[in-house]
């Protein structure tokens, strides 16, 4: 009988390890936040610079790369945490949505419409990171303001699980 429950806790014990091992130095993390801007430096060519708070906390700057056929428009992100690390993204397609009929200077960004993909080549504890990072806001360009919100969540290849931002 002791022997039967042994052998029983030694096979849920083993079963309950696999996912743990499986996932042996990734850790992942949901991560979420706002960020806002003076977008009068979103044009072609000139770069912005916004604070963001939550979880990716620090700095961030977009470049609007060009506008596409169908209204979309290219990005690139440049992202710093508050500790200094760059946080590098791929470049991101902005799908946005003119909730003013008639008035493309106010644009909407429904979650989904506004993702950008986190790739390795960051420094410190991003070096390594992957993952994705969706938005949801308002861009005005009359008045020149900019706020998103943001959520997704970032992989890290290490040992150990980082620390919050």
């Amino acid at each position: 009988m002791k022997l039967t429950r042994f052998a029983l806790f030694a096979t849920i014990a083993l079963a309950a390890a696999l996912p743990i091992c499986a996932q042996e130095g990734t850790h992942c993390q949901d991560v979420a936040g706002v960020l806002m801007t003076d977008i009068y430096a979103i044009t072609p060519g000139q770069i912005n610079l916004g604070p963001s708070f939550g979880d990716l906390g620090g700095a961030v700057s977009a470049q609007i790369l060009g506008q596409n056929g169908d209204g979309t428009f290219n990005l690139q992100h440049y992202w710093i945490s508050s500790q200094g690390d760059v946080i590098k993204l791929h470049q991101a397609v902005l799908k946005p949505v003119y909730p003013i009929p008639g008035n493309q200077a106010i644009v909407s960004v429904p979650w989904g419409n506004y993702i950008v993909e986190v790739i390795p080549g960051g420094t410190g504890k991003w070096a390594n990171a992957t993952g994705t990072v969706s938005f949801f806001g308002m861009a005005d360009f009359n008045e020149l303001t900019l706020v998103l919100r943001y959520r997704g969540k970032v992989c890290f290849n290490d040992q150990k699980a980082p620390p919050p931002s």
